[in-house]
């Protein structure tokens, strides 16, 4: 049995106002390639199909067109879950319909224990959940957390499962241990949301999404497919396409496969003028772009100048100084408001606050103690 893995298409992204809806219909064909190359026996999509609860009628038709294509154009069938970023009333308003034609997008907690059966494989699905989901469908108080919630659901699997077969797992999750990405929207806070890799092991194979890096995690049985294509500069490095599962009796073969993205993200160090002049070394300049910039003192609208060369940059970011990040030791009760922000700033920079920079704190100290004498 073959499996196509995809996840985290977050159809519907933009970043800084900017619309990923071409670069993500540039990468949807080149998906739609490799399923007619490989022809697998299901295309698994972990999560995270939309990029918000509420996508916009845009991303609805990209999307539509997109499972269509593979289900009914491709004669491909789909399993996909619902993650943290997708509102499930948008993804499943066809469920009933779709199943009919082999696509099943499984956003609901009754199909937790119940497999699906095909090629004598047997596939679990875990659509995204919080604690308090489980507590109410299991009728259970005492989860608190995704590692109690996850391990009640594996241990009620556990009691269903046919141990002699091949057990195959989909879920939307973070594995502990995971690189994570500056795109990927917290699913709580500090590190609650984990889940232990050894509460898996029941199962042959774990298809996951939610992390956006295809290598988070190295492990022999769970796989993150990543997303794509890249969604942040924190992405910039990083190895984005599918996973292509051959699937044997109580064994597998797995690949990871690159896709080539319309446009990639770039992080730019440089000289404000030595971009502005184009004596930095650019592939492409439709690329999208952070340029982090040095000397931009006497810079107005850098943006817009920059944008006139490089059309798709998205960010611009001020590293005038090394900063240092130790305590600074001051008495602060023994020197003036300004002199606390000139010690300050020498700390940070290694220079002195002078010129333009000082008279414009000075002009702020003003109105601010002014402001306070009037109240």
């Amino acid at each position: 049995m073959k499996i196509l893995h995809t996840a985290d298409w977050h159809i519907g992204k933009t970043i800084n106002g900017q619309s990923l809806i071409e670069d993500q219909k540039f990468i949807l064909n080149q998906l739609f390639d490799a399923i007619k190359e490989h022809n697998p026996d299901v295309v698994v999509i972990s999560g995270d199909l939309y990029d918000l609860h509420y996508p916009n009628k845009e991303a609805m038709v990209v999307l539509e067109d997109a499972l269509s294509m593979i289900n009914l154009e491709l004669d491909t069938p789909i399993i996909a879950i619902s993650g943290n970023h997708d509102g499930k009333e948008r993804l499943n308003y066809g469920e009933k319909w779709f199943e009919k034609t082999g696509l099943k997008i499984m956003t609901s907690y009754d199909q937790l224990l119940e497999p699906i059966k095909m090629n004598d494989v047997n596939i679990y699905v875990m659509p995204y959940f919080t604690p308090a989901d489980v507590r109410q469908v299991f009728e259970v108080k005492d989860i608190h957390t995704h590692q109690e919630a996850t391990e009640h659901i594996v241990g009620e699997i556990e009691k269903v499962m046919n141990k002699d077969e091949t057990n195959i797992l989909i879920g939307h999750l973070f594995v502990a241990g995971g690189e994570s990405s500056d795109s990927e929207r917290p699913l709580s806070i500090g590190t609650i949301e984990t889940v232990t890799a050894n509460t898996f092991n029941a199962f042959d194979a774990v298809l996951l999404g939610h992390l956006h890096h295809p290598f988070a995690i190295q492990s022999d049985y769970i796989f993150y497919a990543g997303t794509p294509m890249q969604y942040s500069f924190s992405e910039a490095n990083q190895a984005k396409g599918y996973r292509l599962f051959d699937i044997e009796k109580k064994g597998f073969k797995q690949t990871f496969i690159p896709l080539e993205p319309r446009r990639s993200f770039n992080v730019v160090n440089a000289r404000y003028e030595d971009v502005i002049h184009e004596e930095v070394k650019i592939k492409n300049k439709d690329d999208y772009f952070h340029f982090k910039l040095t000397d931009m003192d006497h810079v107005t609208d850098p943006l817009m100048k920059i944008r006139n060369i490089y059309p798709n940059t998205l960010q611009i970011s001020r590293q005038d100084y090394e900063v240092a990040y130790d305590e600074i030791d001051v008495d602060v009760h023994t020197l003036s408001d300004l002199e606390i922000i000139e010690s300050f700033y020498n700390h940070v920079t290694e220079e002195t606050l002078e010129g333009i920079k000082k008279d414009k704190v000075i002009q702020l100290l003003e109105k601010h103690l002014n402001k306070g004498a009037t109240e």
